[in-house]
């Protein structure tokens, strides 16, 4: 097989097809013109004769068979008919009979017949049109010409039989057979002797981009001569030099795209035009949880309820990205689906990109309830104030005792709205960094020893007992001692207010490393687990009703967080129902 796929022995063939090519239908024109001289001879015979000869009035079908044969006159010399390889075939079209000269109407009549009825000159004699069409035709294997001709009720059928000619056909094939055998050894030795000024200059080329292709890039091939092979190894030496440029450029951007994509947070699926994958970056496995991803594009959508077959992707929004948002092991995950081309702008397959947008969902689930939570918040102060100053002007105030009564809680919840917005302020200027920190150096133990004092009457109207335990020698810290503060007595007051009479609270200061350490204990109500951990949320409250009771608007532990947080320090939280509520601030010294 080797030896057909040489270009040198394909050139050679080259030169013997091409001989072929002209010897074939060089013997096909001299048969055709060989078989068309001898027709056009029979043709003029029989039309001369047939200008020449006609029926006797009265005649029969074997009157006229007479008249044709040698016997009966020269009119078989008219026709020139006496040849063994032409025949004569007379029908009479008034008995449907038939008589003939040919040997095969003897051996097998009605086959003849059929023949000669089917003939389409026969057919076209009897219709009264010329019989003359030059047909090859077949029967038993022999080749022959037909020609009918129309006599009154009677229809001359001539047969001019192929042995006439068969002999100087094959004299001339015989003699094609010699030229072409003679020419395709010529083309042979020729072939192989112009192949090889042609071969070896490239399989020497050959031999060196093999080098060049398991990377010699800088080996440069020798110009050996400034003919076309010359240019060909000119052109060779810059591709070789242009491609080892293309490989470092292709390289290094691989290189980039894989670092991106290594990197990137969001994640990345790739699909060729089969919806097999070709392409997953480390953050969309970390995204769906899987190490390995062995599925197809429709078995992926069907995994993760997309709801979007590849063809909707490639064919229906080829154009533009498709956007699908999926709930993903407890993730809110969005996928853009978008195609990638070739350069003639159709579709190779489909980039699925996988953004983890569950902080973003929660930040939003959060701005949303906090717009609710401020309208509710403002609302039941404010409907209050309009019930009861309603109430005033229908005629209350003129009762002193009511109308002092009522101004009372009318004052009490614009207080009440007055907190509210001051802490939606502070928080504010906390979220936009406008805060304006006045840092120093203070005791921290000074400042819970001062909060404790400040809240201690408000403790003991409830029975409760405070205790507090320095733990050691407590650096000072730096930070603002007023916001600190503010903290400080967040954490207690909430102490005291969820705490039942009778009540302890305790309070530990201590170093721990690098951080001093608050830590507010009481043996209150307690927080359910299930909100533990919401309760620094803005407008979050255990017990909403209580809360309101007690005058809290729900942004004290949010503002203490951020404050914490703005200090470089953690608040925490842990509880058990029923039992009470530890909070712990670390503040680094």
């Amino acid at each position: 097989m080797r030896f057909f796929k040489s270009l040198q022995w394909r050139l050679v063939f080259i030169f013997i097809a091409m001989d072929i090519c002209v010897i074939i239908p060089i013997s096909l024109l001299l048969k055709f013109q060989v078989e068309t001289s001898y027709y056009e001879a029979f043709k003029e015979d029989i039309e001369r004769g047939s200008q020449a000869w006609n029926i006797k009035p009265g005649s029969s079908l074997h009157d006229i068979m007479y008249d044709l044969s040698l016997e009966g006159n020269k009119n078989v010399y008219l026709f020139n008919i006496y040849s063994k390889n032409k025949t004569y075939t007379i029908y009479d079209k008034s008995t449907n009979t038939m008589m003939s000269t040919d040997k095969r109407f003897e051996m097998n009549q009605d086959k003849f017949e059929l023949e000669v009825l089917n003939s389409s000159n026969f057919v076209s004699a009897l219709a009264g049109n010329p019989g003359n069409r030059r047909n090859m035709m077949r029967s038993d294997g022999e080749a022959f010409f037909d020609y009918a001709l129309l006599k009154g009720d009677f229809i001359i059928y001539f047969r001019y039989y192929s042995d006439d000619w068969a002999g100087i056909i094959e004299e001339f094939n015989n003699i094609i057979l010699n030229v072409a055998f003679i020419a395709v050894i010529a083309s042979l030795i020729i072939g192989y002797i112009l192949s090889k000024t042609i071969t070896i200059p490239i399989a020497d080329i050959m031999q060196k981009a093999r080098a060049i292709a398991e990377g010699e890039f800088g080996r440069v091939l020798e110009v050996r001569s400034d003919d076309e092979i010359g240019d060909l190894t000119k052109t060779f030496n810059y591709m070789s030099s242009e491609l080892k440029n293309t490989l470092i450029e292709i390289s290094s951007e691989k290189s980039k795209i894989e670092t991106i994509l290594k990197n990137m947070t969001d994640g990345i699926i790739a699909f060729n035009i089969k919806g097999e994958i070709i392409h997953i970056n480390p953050a969309a496995k970390v995204i769906l949880g899987e190490n390995e991803l062995s599925m197809n594009f429709n078995e992926f959508s069907d995994k993760y309820g997309l709801n979007i077959s590849l063809e909707d992707i490639i064919y229906l929004q080829i154009s533009t990205a498709e956007e699908k948002s999926v709930f993903i092991n407890d993730k809110y995950i969005r996928i853009y689906f978008a195609t990638f081309t070739d350069d003639n702008k159709k579709a190779e397959g489909v980039i699925a990109v996988l953004q983890d947008v569950t902080e973003m969902q929660k930040l939003d689930n959060m701005r949303k309830e906090f717009v609710a939570n401020v309208s509710h918040e403002m609302r039941t102060p404010l409907t209050s104030i309009k019930s009861y100053a309603e109430t005033l002007l229908d005629g209350a105030y003129k009762d002193s005792e009511t109308a002092v009564k009522f101004l009372t809680v009318i004052n009490s919840e614009a207080d009440r709205m007055t907190r509210l917005v001051k802490d939606l302020l502070q928080l504010s200027r906390l979220d936009n960094h406008q805060m304006q920190w006045n840092m120093q150096q203070f005791s921290f133990t000074e400042l819970v020893r001062n909060s404790i004092v400040k809240l201690q009457i408000e403790a003991e109207n409830k029975n409760q007992k405070i205790e507090s335990y320095i733990m050691g020698d407590i650096p000072e810290i730096k930070g603002d001692r007023d916001r600190i503060e503010q903290v400080v007595l967040n954490i207690l007051t909430n102490a005291i207010k969820y705490t039942p009479e009778g009540g302890k609270i305790t309070v530990y200061v201590s170093r721990i490393f690098n951080d001093v350490t608050l830590k507010v204990a009481d043996t209150g109500i307690g927080i359910p687990r299930k909100d533990l951990s919401r309760i620094f949320e803005r407008f979050y409250r255990v017990d909403k009703a209580r809360s309101r009771e007690m005058g809290g608007t729900g942004l004290g532990l949010s503002i203490a967080k951020e404050i914490v947080e703005a200090h470089g320090g953690t608040i925490t939280a842990e509880s058990e129902l029923g039992k009470g509520t530890e909070i712990t601030v670390k503040l680094p010294i």
